[in-house]
């Protein structure tokens, strides 16, 4: 299940700004390595060096293609794609790789991983308290 609680924040664009309120997501423990290798020979007959080595050159097979500029299209699991974070110039002269700010790689889920997430209930948080959270940083109670 995905837990969430209820924000509210200040929008200051858009057609209606003003105070409005948002379910944003709780999140939960982050899963490391250690437990994907564990699952992973669990589910599989992989070994968990196995598992350790599947990974690892996975992680050097993205670096290879990232550097290379290209894509990577994982079937039903997703595709991951590079963008360009750039500054704005006035001029076509002015656009130089000095203007990248930062290339990012975006993950996009593929079909059968997009509907398991959004077929996953969600509910709201009974721990989180379930805070408005003021644009000053402070912290009020519903």
């Amino acid at each position: 299940m995905i837990e969430y609680k209820k924000v509210k924040r200040k929008v200051s664009v858009g057609s209606n700004p003003g105070e409005k309120f948002y379910a944003d997501i709780v999140r939960g423990q982050t899963v490391e390595l250690d437990e994907i290798y564990k699952d992973m020979t669990d589910l599989t007959s992989l070994s968990r060096g196995d598992a350790m080595n599947a990974i690892d050159t996975l992680t050097q097979l993205f670096s290879k293609y990232f550097r290379s500029g290209r894509n990577v299209n994982l079937g039903q699991f997703g595709r991951f794609r590079i963008y360009l974070n750039a500054t704005a110039v006035d001029t076509l002269e002015e656009v130089t790789a000095d203007t990248i700010k930062n290339p990012t790689v975006r993950f996009t889920m593929g079909k059968e991983l997009k509907k398991s997430v959004y077929d996953t209930p969600k509910v709201l948080s009974k721990t989180a308290n379930n805070v408005y959270k003021e644009e000053n940083g402070t912290v009020e109670n519903p």
